[in-house]
């Protein structure tokens, strides 16, 4: 026998029957998430709806290796009772060689308190059993993003074994009580036993046996037992529960793989939660593999993501049913210039193509619930994001429309006809809205200037390589190797065709500090304005001012022009942009040199136009 008499018993039907625990995982066979991604969904879920108010809830998914003085413990302490191979797969996963869990941890949250069985009741404290005893069972949904009780499921999925231990804190009356409880699922089955055959559902339960079913081991049996395992105590204090994946399924990925996609999974469907950024969000998200921090990016420094951000902050439009006198929830819209690079691999997970026109739809509770595509923007080069937010009065009836899986909102499976008819109305107004935006229309960027999109997209074809100027030496790394010169890219309007390059060579004036162009200037995005960004560096040392001079050429191998023409718009420097993300406002930049340090020349071009970017380097630091 185990610490504590812990060990493993199975569940037999009742006389009044029961659910098969294979439906709790088939439950989960409709989506096409990835399991990981379908992990971070629903345990977000779950801890989003435990959060006690008194702070942000702190979220960490956290892979490692068992050592060579913990793996032990975990098979000493689960071999107990341990089902049959046929029955359960954990005999094989505590037989690897090396042993890995993968724990989903919340704290800020209540824990799993209530009664620890399913046939006692007690008003407002049910969480121990709705999540380990009960299978597909309905909560309250106000204000929370659960409405089913299959989605914690997943963590049994990405379970080699179907095998997870649940470690909890909880407040019982004026006082915190820790549990800890194995559970596991698998096919239900029939056995013989003495007197007959008897049959089980298929789960199985890890601790203290009592009177025929398992009980959690709790105070302090439960935090040594935890303590032995090596699962982290929770604060002083303080309250959360800690999910342990046993022998986790990464499918073909390699462990750093899988972290990172954990990561990118985090923002691309829980990015609301992450806002405001700066401390003062309702969420914080950690990721860790063997002890080291696997980086969450910001939602605001992920191009693809950042549109999406805009038109969250801006969801100005009301979407509603007049007919009907009911709000049905607010859209924001928000057209850009397509960020440049390849669209991540959990974008295309969530239905995100190589272009951006589609609706971020979520419910009040500001978790994601998919993205909602669209008809494309009319011009390649651009296009919309849009976020829609339900109206908490709504959220009933979208929560209603979701699967297990909470991915979709499949509005024919309303039955009520006038919920039916909100949601229908409410999907039909936000593809009127995606429709509109799709086509040609006018933009004005935050610094008043009206530029039309199909403008733009002209102007991202006559995007600049660096050039030397007159008077600097600039290296260029890529092809081509050129130590200095001039050139273009040629665009609507501009000289030579689109893609082409000419590359001078005048060579380096005296006095002139070397500036380093890194690869080609790309468009992006900057506080809602589209702007043509350079990377460079200065190997020289010492101390030198930078300047930027950006210019419009003229086309046909004119040059560029001296004098704009009266009242026509010229490109603008904004500033300069450090590696750390700094920027530096300004058409001229004091700094040191030889320092390694990437600055990139932020501009502002003028529209319709090709722009000509040049960068020069003095020594020494003198005023501007």
């Amino acid at each position: 026998m185990s610490a504590y008499g812990a060990r493993w018993l199975s569940e037999p039907y009742g006389p009044g029957g029961g659910g098969a625990a294979e439906g709790a995982l088939r439950n989960l066979d409709a989506t096409e998430l990835d399991p990981l991604t379908l992990l971070v969904r629903e345990s977000v879920q779950n801890s989003w709806d435990a959060r006690t108010g008194d702070g942000p809830v702190d979220y960490r998914v956290e892979l490692r290796t068992l050592g060579p003085s913990e793996a032990p413990v975990w098979r000493d302490l689960l071999s107990e009772g341990v089902p049959r191979a046929d029955h359960l797969r954990l005999r094989s996963s505590l037989a690897r060689p090396v042993l890995r869990i993968l724990t989903v941890t919340d704290t800020g949250t209540r824990g799993l308190g209530g009664p620890t069985r399913a046939d006692v009741a007690k008003p407002g404290e049910s969480d121990f059993v709705s999540f380990v005893r009960k299978i597909g069972s309905s909560s309250d949904t106000n204000g929370r993003g659960g409405t089913y009780g299959f989605g914690k499921a997943v963590f049994h999925l990405v379970s080699a074994s179907h095998t997870v231990l649940v470690h909890t804190r909880c407040r019982v009356g004026d006082r915190l009580e820790t549990r800890l409880i194995g559970w596991a699922v698998h096919e239900s089955y029939t056995t013989d036993v003495s007197g007959g055959a008897k049959t089980y559902t298929g789960r199985h339960y890890w601790g203290r046996p009592t009177d025929g079913y398992i009980e959690p081991l709790v105070g302090n049996e439960a935090d040594e037992v935890a303590h032995r395992l090596g699962l982290r105590p929770f604060p002083d204090g303080g309250t959360g529960t800690t999910v342990a994946v046993i022998d986790p399924i990464l499918g073909e990925r390699g462990d750093d793989e899988a972290m990172r996609w954990i990561s990118e999974a985090m923002v691309w469907n829980l990015w609301p939660k992450m806002l405001p950024e700066g401390g003062n969000a309702p969420m914080r998200f950690s990721v860790l593999h063997e002890g080291r921090a696997v980086p969450v990016p910001r939602p605001s420094e992920t191009p693809h993501l950042r549109p999406f951000v805009w038109a969250y902050d801006d969801m100005s439009q009301l979407i509603e049913h007049k007919s009907m006198r009911r709000d049905l929830g607010r859209l924001g819209m928000r057209k850009f210039l397509a960020p440049a690079g390849p669209m991540p691999a959990a974008a295309r997970e969530v239905g995100l193509g190589d272009r951006l026109h589609h609706t971020c739809l979520m419910r009040p509770v500001d978790l994601v619930v998919k993205y909602l595509e669209g008809p494309p923007f009319y011009e390649e080069q651009g296009g919309y994001a849009a976020v829609f937010r339900a109206d908490p009065a709504m959220d009933r009836v979208f929560a209603a429309t979701e699967p297990a899986t909470h991915d979709d909102w499949l509005v024919d499976k309303l039955q009520n006809a006038e919920d039916h008819r909100l949601a229908k109305h409410a999907l039909r107004k936000i593809s009127d809205a995606m429709k509109e935006a799709s086509g040609p229309a006018s933009a004005v960027n935050q610094a008043g200037d009206g530029v039309s999109l199909a403008g733009m997209s002209q102007l991202l074809a006559g995007l600049m390589v660096g050039t030397a100027g007159e008077g600097a030496a600039a290296v260029f790394p890529t092809s081509g190797g050129a130590t200095g010169g001039s050139g273009h890219v040629g665009g609507t309007g501009g000289a030579g065709g689109p893609g082409t390059t000419s590359v001078g060579h005048p060579g380096r004036t005296r006095g002139k500090q070397r500036v380093v162009y890194l690869g080609d200037p790309v468009h992006d995005v900057l506080d809602g304005q589209a702007v043509i960004v350079q990377r460079f560096t200065l190997p020289d040392p010492g101390a030198q001012t930078v300047h930027g001079r950006p210019s419009v050429a003229l086309g046909d191998g004119q040059g560029s022009e001296g004098e704009p023409p009266l009242g026509a718009s010229t490109p603008i420097v904004l500033g300069w942009r450090s590696d750390s993300g700094a920027i530096t406002e300004g058409r001229a930049l004091s700094t040191e040199g030889g320092d390694g340090v990437i600055w990139s020349l932020v501009v502002r071009p003028a529209p319709d136009t090709v722009t000509e970017l040049v960068v020069l380097a003095d020594p020494g630091q003198v005023s501007v």
